[in-house]
């Protein structure tokens, strides 16, 4: 028995050795990540310990993000791996597990993104600043549809750009989760004039994407500045939209 029991620990080190020792570029092109939108200059090391550098998600640049295999994973046969990236103006941190062969869960998920740095946004919108930030977050990922969500956002856009005009308003705080397949988020802020924002965004793994914002005022000079910005009057609301489709082109 106790040979049997030494064999056995045996061979599970071996296999535990084995894979730790994959090529990270190997296991990277088993993953259905071109699908989702992710695409990468050059990867290096093993899943063990390594680098994605030029790591980009629909267009946008990510930076580079470190690879570090969780080892007791391997005797679940759920493995692991912890994930730090930054660059391109922003850092983040989050644990990846592989389900399946079509399910990852991202758990744990910490993320902080300069507005400027994102480069589907408007350059006016761009041009305010502030900070994106992720917090708590949770991702369900099945057959590349986002299957459940959770996770908490914030960003101090709104304030920002408010204080330039006089006025003072909250930071747009929110929640994230999935709806059909795709990735829903959720915010809102409001100003002690009684001046609110809603926004409603969703976004697919392949690229699409679509917001709907919503703001409500009462201030004559806020109504020009959204009209000027894009917004149109419907009813007792000033309301922005706009869609996004995979291939980059925007529309309104």
């Amino acid at each position: 028995m106790m040979r049997f029991l030494l064999f056995l620990i045996a061979l599970i080190a071996l296999v535990w050795f084995a894979a730790a020792q994959l090529p990270l570029g190997f296991v990277l092109r088993k993953m259905p990540l071109n699908a989702m939108g992710v695409e990468w200059t050059q990867s290096e090391g093993t899943v063990w310990n390594g680098r994605i550098m030029g790591v980009y998600l629909n267009g946008q640049p990510v930076g580079d993000v470190d690879v570090a295999l969780k080892p007791l994973s391997l005797l679940t046969l759920d493995p692991s791996m912890d994930l730090q990236w930054g660059g391109a103006g922003g850092r983040g941190a989050g644990t990846v597990t592989v389900l399946g062969s079509d399910s990852v869960e991202v758990s744990d998920v910490r993320l902080q993104q300069s507005i400027s740095s994102l480069e589907s946004l408007s350059p006016d919108l761009r041009a305010i600043g502030g900070t994106f930030r992720v917090s708590q977050a949770r991702i369900l990922i099945e057959g590349q549809s986002c299957e459940a969500a959770s996770g908490e956002l914030q960003t101090d856009t709104l304030a920002l750009a408010a204080q330039r005009f006089g006025r003072q308003f909250s930071n747009l705080t929110g929640t994230l989760s999935c709806e059909d397949g795709a990735f829903d988020l959720n915010m809102s802020g409001a100003s002690e004039a009684g001046d609110s924002l809603v926004i409603d965004g969703q976004a697919t793994l392949q690229g699409s994407a679509a917001i709907n914002v919503s703001a409500n005022t009462r201030d004559s000079d806020i109504e020009a500045l959204l009209a000027n910005a894009g917004f149109s009057r419907e009813g007792d609301s000033w309301v922005y939209r706009r869609t996004a489709e995979p291939a980059g082109s925007i529309q309104q």
